[in-house]
């Protein structure tokens, strides 16, 4: 945990209660000493998520996913270790210590400090170029939505902006993508003499770049930012920050490009976002459904519109849940939003989306295209044609009833076998042995450390995990009064992360009177297999070499303890 001291982590989830973080994203219901919910990491219909207060813990029993309030926000936010600290820490209204040296990563507040410079240098230099501004008008834009937008402008230059950086800044230009290098390692501007449009994070953070040619002879058309420490196109969305913000609409519309999203705000619809030059991924339909219950996807009315819808269909299935909605538009050929809302206006718009055809309709208009429906022949294509879509369902209503109706028009029953709770492989139950209990236990209930006896050498055994006992013993004597959060943060950044968060349940069903005689059994288990060992090795000496007189009285001691117990 690097520059944050672990006093203040193990003091912020003292104060923070998992239950008021989860519970603002989740829907939680009681039960038992617990609470549970639909695990909002993978499609479910009957709930696998839990946390426990008691514990501060979450846990998917379904796709395995668990840890702290900080790692659940890391996981549910897109955060990393740094700003989940940040956010829980402003939560509990605490202070947290410099983190400017965090070593565990490469620092990401220069990158965003170079990402948001350059806006404002874009910005500034937006205003020096009437032709962008005069296309900017012509698009229907006013300036209050470029200002919304952060609308800017790169110069026709080839190093405009690394001039407007100090020599020691040019490697995080590079790093962010702004900055490129030819085969003779010279280095320039990625960006030139285009209209800029920054991508921004959730949080509203720019973490990259599109750039539009000004001139109809540039190529390309779109420029966008390489992957970098900041951006990953298959998981951000262009707009979304502004979606969350400007609109209280119960769907959010999907559309193909940066002017669709801006010229829809333009007009009043600001519940939009865009992809970024990439197919819908599986990552932003679980994001957007995070936020909103129903998702339209909106395409152009041509053959490139169609097929981008059945590539983001073909996404979804596995995702479709009984109480989520997903509806596609399709606007006149030759359309977009962008065109379409500049022509006809919001009232229209509106009502395209809302005779937005749903995905049981277009499924069926996917799996029954080209084939005659009503012969023999296409009755049997079609049945078979449609059994890889059904299988990608989860189990549910909606997929009961789209092989019902599959099933009546094809005239054949089909049997279609249901998916997995999660779209990962089941996770494996921790094979129980001596060590794990004990470990299990331990990250538990921290104060059973104080229990373990002096002369119990646990080095002597051959289970695996005993240099994870001391640790926790050493944690746990800094700290005694850690809890089992603050002790599973910790390991975090160690290889043994996920296997303790498997740990954690193995005594779910046990209460603390209960896990206080589990544990005294385990040292007892523990004390005779050390027991054992000791004697096993004595006697191998005293064959080998012989024994002292101390080694003799030992021994001697061991056998009668083993013959009393």
């Amino acid at each position: 945990m690097a520059s944050i001291p672990n006093e203040f982590i193990e003091s912020l989830l003292d104060r923070i209660d998992i239950h008021d973080v989860v519970g603002a994203r989740v829907q939680l219901k009681k039960a038992g000493k617990d609470y549970s919910g639909l695990c909002p990491f993978h499609a479910e219909n009957t709930p696998s998520f839990t946390v426990s207060q008691q514990k501060q813990f979450y846990h998917c029993f379904g796709c395995g996913k668990n840890g702290s309030a900080i790692g659940f926000l890391m996981e549910y936010e897109g955060l990393d270790f740094i700003d989940a600290i940040k956010d829980l820490a402003q939560l509990a209204g605490m202070q947290v210590p410099s983190i400017d040296n965090y070593a565990g990563q490469k620092p990401k507040t220069n990158l965003f400090a170079v990402t948001e410079k350059t806006t404002r240098i874009f910005q500034q230099q937006l205003k020096t170029s009437p032709q962008i501004i005069e296309y900017l008008k012509n698009r229907g834009l006013c300036g209050q939505t470029c200002k919304t937008f952060q609308l800017g402008y790169a110069l026709n230059e080839w190093d405009a902006l690394l001039k407007r950086f100090d020599q020691s800044e040019h490697d995080l230009l590079k790093r962010t993508g702004l900055s490129t290098q030819n085969d003779q390692q010279h280095t320039y501007d990625k960006f030139r003499n285009r209209l800029m449009f920054p991508i921004h994070d959730k949080r509203g953070r720019v973490i990259a770049f599109g750039g539009r040619a000004v001139e109809a002879e540039q190529k390309p058309k779109y420029l966008n930012s390489p992957e970098t420490d900041l951006f990953h196109k298959s998981n951000e969305l262009y707009g979304l920050h502004l979606a969350r913000k400007h609109s209280n609409e119960s769907f959010i519309l999907v559309v193909e490009g940066y002017m669709d999203v801006i010229a829809l705000h333009e007009h009043g619809v600001k519940n939009s976002v865009a992809t970024l030059g990439t197919a819908t991924s599986a990552q932003h339909i679980s994001n957007l459904f995070k936020v909103w219950d129903r998702i339209v996807f909106c395409f152009d009315g041509d053959s490139a519109g169609i097929q981008a819808a059945e590539k983001a269909l073909s996404t979804a299935l596995p995702l479709y849940l009984d109480n989520k909605i997903i509806d596609f538009l399709f606007l006149p050929q030759g359309e977009d939003p962008d065109s379409f809302i500049m022509k006809n206006g919001k009232e229209s718009f509106d009502l395209k989306v809302d005779q937005a055809t749903p995905l049981s309709d277009f499924l069926l208009q996917v799996i029954s295209k080209g084939i005659n429906t009503k012969s023999i022949d296409g009755k049997a294509q079609l049945h078979e044609k449609a059994k890889p879509y059904l299988n990608q369902l989860p189990k549910g209503a909606f997929k009961k009833m789209m092989t019902q109706q599959i099933s009546q028009v094809s005239g054949m029953m089909l049997s279609i076998k249901d998916q997995p709770k999660s779209q990962q492989s089941e996770v494996k139950p921790v094979t129980e042995n001596p060590f794990r209990k004990l470990i299990s236990l331990l990250l538990n209930s921290p104060h059973f450390c104080k229990n373990i006896p002096n002369d119990l050498n646990l080095h002597k055994l051959s289970f695996k995990g005993v240099e994870i006992i001391d640790k926790i013993v050493e944690i746990q004597r800094h700290n005694p009064q850690i809890n089992a959060a603050a002790m599973l943060e910790h390991f975090r950044d160690s290889d043994y992360s996920p296997y303790l968060g498997q740990l954690m349940r193995m005594y779910d069903h046990l209460d603390d009177a209960e896990k206080a005689l589990e544990f005294a059994d385990i040292i007892s288990y523990l004390q005779q297999l050390n027991s054992k060992a000791e004697i096993e090795r004595l006697r191998n000496k005293q064959m080998e070499s012989g024994l002292n007189s101390a080694e003799k009285q030992s021994l001697v001691q061991l056998l009668r303890q083993k013959t009393n117990q």
